[in-house]
């Protein structure tokens, strides 16, 4: 028996247990209001435009700079001329290039269409998880999405916003499309989706098999041929046929075998998407589960119950990953993570189709995990871009002491990445001594990749202030050069042959995160 102290404090705890569990049970029975719901968008909406507004302070990379110099083209009819320097279709240049002359010529807008983009994607993806879950299940469906890797696309200058915005509303529209009683409106939009995604990235043709087989299987167990459904997601794909060139040029181009698609590439991309988030999901679900515990009552009526139609979806979301290597495989290219962004959509509404079986589809349960999941996916990024727009070590390239380390000395950059970056960004002095060296010959032999063969022809359209030269020409005019890289990166292959032909390297330091090094050429 509890005396004294003791037996307060036991009364004190079941004090706050009850009224915690009449709070909770007022949350799974209360309807909840329009204004509510309207006040969690908004300030969900908020968070996302402050949170990606910080984030696209960064320096546009490599790829990105690609669609900002095509957006930049002084007419449209030299934008579609540079396109075949790139491997993507024009929406997303025309995009930029409109938010650049509206938003003015800045990192923000280049990235704005994006970040649109991937917001609206994600509220579509919300509107159909809650036709079968509870609202709060959509929400938690989207900060799963959210809370991995691929929502760095958002704030990245490339196709991969424009997709999620696009497929999501394929989604919803298919969804709807498919219901008794539909709406032509569901159609015509299920095919403006399906043709922006055709205009945005080669891969949209992949993107539409989940939707195929789909409707294969209702054409099966129906017995009916929907042609308006069919129209809709093939008549677009013809669109990409326009750019069948380009399509075989990327197909004949060397990549290292390090990052070519291989089966082993399906599973790396679960794991790499996953991995880094896999402890605060751990946590959501606990945590759901924490607040439905002893909460009891009858599933309200088909909640939870997906048609064999969404199975067949999400199944084939799933897929998209073994589709993308298994094509990337036949032209031996590389198979980036970001390629089978959209699969992320089937694991999320898995995931949150596990806690609500798990926890009678509690609102309650749903509403933790969104809050843990929420918080992670708002402040994972945060600090490095709070410390940018604050920090003294803001990501830039304008101011190096590099500039100081024998200036009279060449600069000879080793990676195709880091010679674009530094073209844009190093100060006028630095560029002035900068060089990319190209030889395919030795590329393929070192490196076994000449995707960064190309820069003279790229020297013709982009406005590429440093200097790219032949590898043979250059070292008959320099004895003496500075290389700035790493001497194992897959691409690149300079430094590795002036240690095959016993050239004298010399350390000098490290400097954006590579190594430089004094080169003396061989005596002959």
């Amino acid at each position: 028996m509890l005396e004294g102290t003791d037996a307060k404090t036991h009364l004190d705890l079941t004090r706050i247990v009850t009224r915690a569990t009449e709070f909770r049970d007022r949350i799974e029975t209360v309807p909840v209001r329009r204004s509510y719901r309207l006040i969690v968008f908004a300030v969900i909406v908020l968070a996302y435009l402050m949170v990606t507004a910080l984030q696209a302070r960064r320096e546009l990379w490599h790829d990105e700079l690609y669609t900002y110099y095509i957006a930049k083209a002084p007419s449209i009819s030299r934008l579609f001329e540079e396109i075949k320097l790139d491997l993507n279709p024009p929406l997303m240049y025309l995009a930029d290039r409109a938010s650049m002359n509206i938003f003015g010529d800045n990192r923000y807008a280049a990235r704005l269409p994006s970040i649109i983009a991937f917001l609206f994607g994600s509220f579509c993806f919300y509107a159909f998880v809650s036709r079968r879950l509870r609202p709060v299940y959509g929400l938690l469906a989207m900060f799963f999405f959210w809370s991995t890797p691929f929502e760095y696309y958002a704030t990245e200058a490339r196709p991969y916003g424009l997709i999620v915005g696009f497929f999501g509303l394929a989604m919803v529209a298919w969804q709807r499309a498919v219901e008794p009683n539909r709406r032509a409106a569901s159609v015509w939009a299920l095919f403006f989706a399906v043709t922006g995604m055709m205009c945005s990235h080669f891969f949209a043709v992949i993107y539409i098999a989940p939707f195929c087989l789909a409707e294969l299987w209702r054409w099966y167990s129906s017995r009916k041929f929907d042609l308006a459904m069919w129209v809709a997601l093939l008549l677009p794909t013809p669109f990409l046929f326009a750019y069948k060139s380009v399509i075989a040029r990327y197909q004949g181009s060397n990549f290292p075998s390090t990052a070519q698609a291989s089966p082993l590439k399906i599973v790396g991309f679960y794991y790499r998407m996953l991995e880094p988030e896999s402890l605060f999901l751990l946590f959501a679900l606990c945590a759901g589960l924490v607040f439905m515990s002893r909460f009891e009552r009858p599933r309200a009526g088909k909640l939870g119950r997906l048609t064999s139609l969404e199975w067949v979806v999400i199944a084939g979301l799933l897929l998209i990953p073994v589709l993308v290597n298994l094509a990337i495989m036949r032209s031996h290219g590389t198979a980036f993570p970001r390629y089978s962004g959209p699969a992320l959509f089937a694991v999320a509404f898995l995931f949150t189709l596990l806690l609500g079986r798990v926890s009678n589809f509690s609102r309650t349960a749903a509403a933790a995990a969104c809050c843990v999941l929420f918080v992670y996916s708002m402040g994972a990024e945060a600090p490095a871009a709070l410390k940018s727009l604050f920090g003294r070590n803001a990501p830039t390239m304008h101011v190096s002491p590099i500039v100081n380390v024998r200036p009279d000395l060449p600069l000879v950059i080793n990676s195709g990445l880091s010679f674009l970056e530094m073209d844009r960004y190093a100060d006028p002095t630095t560029v002035a001594r900068l060089y990319y060296l190209t030889s395919t010959k030795f590329a393929i032999q070192y490196a076994h990749a000449s995707i960064f063969q190309g820069f003279e022809t790229l020297k013709r359209y982009f406005p590429i202030r440093a200097a790219v030269e032949p590898y043979n020409k250059f070292v008959m005019e320099h004895h003496t050069f500075l290389v700035l890289g790493k001497v194992n990166y897959p691409e690149d292959w300079l430094l590795r042959r002036l240690m095959d032909i016993h050239a004298t390297l010399v350390y000098l330091g490290d400097y954006y995160g590579q190594q430089l090094y004094q080169v003396t050429m061989p005596a002959e």
